[in-house]
């Protein structure tokens, strides 16, 4: 028997922007688009689902996200503007709606200079160690 239609998904890479990692680092992650596509003679016909998700580079962590947010981060990788708020957001959303900032510790520098500076919990803080 040969089938006519089908199902097909597609991804695609909306960004890569710097975001705080809920496994708690600070690491670079692709905003991506998959669709889900019903297909008919293996055309992708009509969209039947589509999910973004941010994609963490160091460690694979994938979570899914709104779609305004991946929107609103896309729109500001492609316009060279940096995150809003502090250099480690915007965080991901938890489960609940609460934003996760990664653990207290020593970071690389956001500022972009060769050293790492320490994140209190909630903001960075003046400490800058070079090497």
């Amino acid at each position: 028997m040969i089938f006519i239609f089908g199902f097909r998904s597609r991804g695609a890479v909306l960004a890569t922007v710097t975001l705080a990692c809920r496994n708690g680092h600070v690491a670079a992650h692709r905003i991506a688009k998959l669709t889900k596509w019903f297909t008919l003679f293996f055309v992708p016909v009509i969209p039947l689902r589509r999910k973004y998700r941010s994609i963490c580079i160091q460690c694979g962590l994938t979570l899914d996200i709104p779609k305004e947010d991946a929107e609103e981060l896309a729109a500001r990788a492609s316009l060279g503007a940096s995150a809003p708020m502090d250099p480690v957001a915007p965080p991901l959303p938890a489960a609940a709606g609460e934003p996760v900032l990664p653990p207290a510790g020593w970071y690389p520098d956001p500022a972009g200079s060769n050293g790492q500076r320490y994140w209190d919990g909630r903001s960075w803080t003046e400490s800058v160690e070079h090497f």
